[in-house]
């Protein structure tokens, strides 16, 4: 897919992965459609971004408010669904709030904004959307458990609806990264030394060139991990 002017679709586009995303595309000449719940810091970003970044304030596994965004956005080419919260400890440590905020961001979620965009996706000649799930969809961990139960969702979700739209013109990938320097664990209360864990920015930039290649081309289920880190990822 050339990307030029292509509009695509980055949720949790405000920092981490989805912030690096949105500058690799912009790079290449597409639209960027950011959706994140912070709204000041979206704000904020988009104005760093720069002209062909638009924002949108919404909360992914509100179904109401990505249905009402998917209306604002003319037409979709590429939908990447990233946004995520991380959970860990033993299920009888984990709270009740935290095992539903992680189902329904990052399974609810992935659902809900492929569901509402999915129409303007079909009437492309050409369109793809790509899941970011995690290595933690494809094996389970310690201390992990609720977490991988979201991302094993994500990941039979992403190989359903492929067979689902394997005769369509949308093209479905699930993309399996290991470790990143994020501040993702931050914000789940979880700190970790991650520094030499994998760069969002080299990350976004594979996910890119995986999005360049022709319709034709099928890379269907994607797994990156970085090699040699100092801490498990």
């Amino acid at each position: 897919m050339q990307l030029k002017n292509k509009s695509v679709v980055i949720t949790g586009g405000s920092d981490g992965l989805g912030f690096s995303l949105a500058k690799s595309l912009l790079a290449k000449g597409a639209i960027v459609n950011i959706i994140a719940r912070d709204k000041n810091k979206l704000d904020l970003v988009v104005k760093q971004l720069g002209s062909n970044a638009v924002g949108f304030s919404a909360d992914v596994s509100n179904w109401q408010e990505i249905e009402q965004v998917s209306r604002k956005i003319e037409s979709v080419d590429v939908l990447i669904n990233n946004a995520g919260v991380w959970i860990e400890g033993s299920l009888l440590d984990c709270e009740i709030d935290k095992i539903d905020q992680a189902i329904d961001i990052n399974l609810k979620g992935v659902i809900y904004t492929t569901k509402a965009f999915l129409p303007k996706l079909q009437k492309e000649t050409e369109s793809h959307v790509l899941n970011v799930v995690s290595t933690s969809g494809l094996k389970g961990r310690d201390g992990q458990s609720v977490y991988c139960a979201s991302k094993f969702g994500v990941s039979g979700f992403t190989e359903s609806l492929k067979v689902d739209l394997e005769k369509t013109n949308v093209k479905v990938t699930g993309f399996y990264p290991g470790g990143m320097h994020t501040h993702l664990f931050d914000k789940a209360g979880n700190p970790k030394s991650n520094q030499d864990w994998m760069s969002t920015d080299k990350v976004a930039d594979i996910i890119t060139f995986m999005l360049e290649q022709d319709i034709s081309m099928v890379m269907d289920q994607v797994v990156l991990n970085k090699r040699m880190t100092t801490t498990s990822n």
